[in-house]
């Protein structure tokens, strides 16, 4: 049975979780990827034209940063729980929100005005997407709400059931027929937005997916099982497999690469052709919670509390790669110069928790 720490702060907490925290306290930085420290647990992410970037908020909060002088110029501030997702309108001129507080809300992005409040979930709002003049959104009562938002106080015009736990994630087919839902029953499912019901549903993921995007005849799951899967939109075959040393959270594709973000704090770039990691980034210290690309730029939002930008480009995925291994050589050296071997120094961390207690 697992050790549980004594000291204050740490009650209910196991040593391994502990030992946790210590890590990351030491991984802590807000400079690694011309970094903007936000407010709260960044949740999700949109660029805009390498301007601006919309964020979500764990803080109840939405905002709007000016990438180049790194400043806030707008906040969307009404819900009241953790905003969840994102996503623009109207040529970027009105903000939709998904909120833990069971409601979508509508901005004016040049105000910060809040114009409207949709409620009916009977619980969190995980996930919207806008698919033309009608808005999606997933919950943890399980459905997906389509909203017609083309008329003065949008309505509900149907609700997709069938998933048995929480939908944590949608998008849409490359041809606009068809929406995907990733859930934490270990299903993504196919629905057929005309015909407004499911079509097939992909089995394959052993635990909660948590992100699903959508390709050529393709779709990328990303999950709690360390797994990034591809599969064929049509058979619901998987040809590719990405495995992982911890859950992942968040998937883009941009160009010839997929890329992950997961809960050990690291951004992995992988060749799409291959499957082949090319290069891993690692500067958050928490969960990269959501990613997105413009052009050669990546952007990443965690729950350290961060934006950061990275070049993707063949020269910089190359220089992660060597800061990565430099890293790890200079821990090594330091494991040599200690005299101990990696078991010994574990034993002596053990030793003197037991002492602490």
């Amino acid at each position: 049975m697992a050790n549980i720490g004594t000291e204050a702060g740490n009650f209910f907490q196991t040593d391994q979780e502990i030992a946790k925290q210590k890590l990351k306290a030491e991984k802590y930085n807000y400079t690694l990827g011309d970094a903007v420290k936000l407010s709260s647990k960044g949740l999700d992410l949109i660029v805009v034209d390498t301007n601006y970037a919309y964020v979500a908020e764990s803080g109840f909060i939405a905002k709007r940063i000016n990438l180049k002088t790194k400043k806030t110029n707008k906040l969307f501030k009404g819900h009241t729980g953790p905003v969840t997702s994102l996503a623009l309108s109207d040529n970027g001129s009105v903000l939709w929100t998904g909120s833990w507080d069971k409601t979508i809300k509508k901005w004016d992005t040049n105000t910060g005005e809040c114009l409207l409040t949709l409620g009916g979930h009977t619980d969190f709002v995980k996930t919207i997407l806008l698919v033309g003049d009608k808005l999606y959104s997933g919950s943890s009562d399980n459905h997906i709400f389509q909203w017609d938002i083309s008329v003065e106080k949008p309505i509900c015009t149907n609700v997709f059931k069938g998933h048995s736990r929480p939908v944590e994630s949608l998008t849409l087919s490359s041809d606009g027929c068809f929406l995907f839902s990733a859930s934490t029953d270990l299903t993504i499912k196919k629905w057929d937005i005309e015909k407004k019901s499911c079509v097939h549903t992909f089995l394959g993921h052993e635990t909660s997916i948590y992100c699903v995007k959508a390709g050529d005849d393709e779709i990328w799951t990303a999950s709690a099982d360390k797994s990034v899967r591809r599969w064929n939109t049509e058979t619901g075959a998987v040809d590719t497999i990405l495995t992982h040393p911890d859950r992942v959270k968040s998937l883009v594709l941009a160009g010839p690469y997929i890329i992950t973000g997961a809960s050990d704090d690291l951004i992995r770039v992988w060749d799409v052709a291959s499957g082949k990691l090319e290069s891993t980034i690692d500067g958050h210290f928490d969960e990269v919670s959501a990613l997105a690309a413009v052009g050669s730029t990546l952007y990443s939002v965690s729950l350290d509390c961060s934006l950061r930008r990275w070049s993707i480009t063949a020269s910089a995925l190359k220089e992660y790669n060597d800061q990565l291994l430099n890293k790890e050589k200079k821990k090594k050296e330091e494991k040599k110069d200690s005299g101990l071997t990696e078991e010994e120094e574990r034993e002596l961390a053990e030793l003197m928790s037991d002492d602490d207690e």
